[in-house]
């Protein structure tokens, strides 16, 4: 993923992800913290993977629409589970799924900011 690459690091989130998921539970105050930092990474690649979506193959843009759709639920106060650390767990599990659609998205339509015309060739260059 060429694009947002630069804006975020795919190791220390991914790493984190995987901390969170594996990991031991932690106190509360553990747990909202590593909760905030998840959704925080939630929030982060979310809109990147909605501005790639498009340029992916059909089967992977259905992955893609099926994980944002998680994602608004997840962020949603009024369909959130009340339960810290089964939250936690699902913002894990979507930091994780988010990052890889992104990090590995399939084969992409070329971007149409990035298909130019041909230039026009002189047909008599003399």
């Amino acid at each position: 993923m060429s694009g947002a690459k630069g804006q975020f690091d795919a190791a220390l989130i991914r790493r984190r992800c995987e901390e969170t998921l594996w990991g031991p539970g932690g106190q509360s105050a553990e747990q909202r913290a590593r909760l905030q930092e998840m959704e925080g990474y939630v929030r982060l690649l979310a809109p990147e993977l909605s501005k790639l979506m498009p340029r992916m193959r059909d089967g992977m843009q259905g992955t893609a629409r099926i994980v944002l759709r998680h994602t608004d639920e997840l962020l949603n106060s009024d369909t959130a589970s009340g339960d810290p650390a089964r939250r936690l767990h699902d913002a894990g599990v979507n930091a994780r799924a988010l990052l890889s659609l992104l990090e590995r998205p399939g084969e992409l339509t070329p971007d149409a900011d990035t298909v130019h015309a041909r230039p026009v060739s002189d047909p008599d260059p003399r």
